[in-house]
């Protein structure tokens, strides 16, 4: 319960603009982007944390879908090794880290909005290092979401028509996230080109 309050309290304050706009304009950028940079690096880490999406030369098959989000190479048996690993409840298995990744794309993309909606100077340089991180988290879940795909669809699996179903939605709730972290991408990409006028201005 107490967990819980926690994530739901830091929800809360990272969503009220009263807190955000409450803080001085010399601190708000240096804030907004650690966030934005402590939320890119919990997309790429969280794999480590709770079994998931391991980086680990454990062989497991988190372990390969890991290196699969990071950008490694997929490999040939990727899906097998998978499904070796789901055991007996591929569903559950997928679906767990078909949200987990949703949750983490979220948080990429508020942390980003945040940061492109900011009334106080943002260095130009910083903006090219938030754009380009953010860009390759897209391109991580892209990946992870054809992944996702690949598995659903494979005859091993398994999967019932509401099994399906299930995985069919998370699979929409991802996209969305996509979608989300595409218009932050966005986002940043203007509040960029707004500073460059202004230095040429």
């Amino acid at each position: 319960m107490i967990a819980i309050s926690g994530a739901v309290l830091a929800t809360a304050c990272v969503s009220q603009p009263v807190d955000i706009a409450a803080r001085a304009h010399t601190e708000l950028p240096v804030s907004a982007q650690e966030d934005l940079r402590t939320a890119i690096a919990t997309f790429r880490m969280r794999q480590n944390e709770a079994g998931g999406w391991s980086l680990g030369g454990d062989g497991s098959a988190r372990g390969l879908l890991g290196r699969l989000v990071a950008g490694a190479p997929e490999t040939t048996d990727t899906i097998t090794s998978y499904l070796e690993g789901a055991g007996g409840d591929v569903a559950s298995y997928l679906a767990g880290d078909i949200v987990l990744a949703t949750g983490l794309v979220e948080e990429v993309a508020s942390a980003a909005i945040v940061v492109a909606s900011t009334s106080a100077p943002l260095p130009e340089s910083l903006l090219v290092r938030d754009i380009t991180e953010v860009e390759s988290v897209l391109a991580a879940v892209r990946r992870a979401r054809t992944f996702f795909q690949a598995v659903s669809v494979d005859g091993r699996a398994s999967l019932t028509t509401n099994q399906r179903v299930t995985v069919s939605e998370a699979l929409r709730r991802l996209d969305d996230a996509i979608a989300q972290l595409v218009g932050a991408a966005d986002a940043l990409a203007d509040r960029r080109w707004a500073a460059s006028n202004a230095l040429t201005g």
